[in-house]
């Protein structure tokens, strides 16, 4: 009975075209869905105007059970942009003028480390040993192997009674923001790094004073 209804049957289509409907369709059903998939991750020119991005604390793609990852761990010993470590405080300073700055932050800022511990003293005396004393000397004097006519301008000395007087968070915002021709050091250590360095720096203004 089938092939009596089919030998009747004259469609208007040639044999050709109905061979390339019967291939299409599976290939449709097949990449359609695909399509859906990848969609998310295409950019169709737009010049760059609207990038497929992951969001923070979210997923990646429009189906809840495809999650990727859109965070990843901190790399050990770096501290991830955004993100309040024990040691950095809440440090907003917006005053443009350097010395304000650095006066606002003397009043503002507390070092957190009240009594240091060995660890934290060597740990400030291997950064400024390694980082610090090329301008500012070993013992803080100004006197680096790099300053000099013909070299870096020398940055004062430490052991003014002006430097003696600065409060910590001074210190730190110096090593934060930078100040003249001091760069800034916050993309080289971190807000720990920084306050062991302040800690050090005080532990050769004593020995200075007992010296004298």
């Amino acid at each position: 009975m089938l092939k009596q209804i089919l030998g009747r049957w004259n469609p208007g289509w040639k044999q050709a075209r109905w061979k390339a409907t019967l291939i299409a369709m599976p290939i449709i059903c097949l990449c359609v869905p695909l399509l859906f998939l990848a969609l998310p991750y295409l950019e169709i020119l737009n010049d760059m105007a609207v990038q497929p991005k992951g969001k923070a604390q979210g997923h990646y793609g429009w189906f809840s059970d495809q999650i990727i990852p859109v965070e990843r761990a901190a790399v050990a010993g770096t501290v991830p942009m955004g993100v309040d470590p024990p040691y950095a405080l809440e440090y907003v300073v917006t005053e443009k003028d350097e010395e304000k700055a650095a006066v606002y932050a003397g009043k503002t800022l507390v070092n957190p480390i009240a009594k240091p511990t060995r660890a934290d003293m060597r740990r400030g005396a291997e950064i400024f040993g390694r980082i610090c004393w090329t301008c500012h000397g070993k013992q803080a004097d100004g006197d680096g192997p790099i300053v000099g006519p013909d070299w870096f301008p020398a940055p004062p000395s430490l052991h003014t009674p002006q430097a003696n007087g600065y409060p910590d968070g001074r210190i730190w915002h110096v090593m934060t923001r930078g100040q003249n021709k001091m760069p800034s050091y916050a993309d080289t250590l971190t807000p720990l790094e920084r306050w062991q360095v302040v800690h050090f720096v005080r532990a050769l203004q004593l020995a200075k004073k007992k010296a004298n």
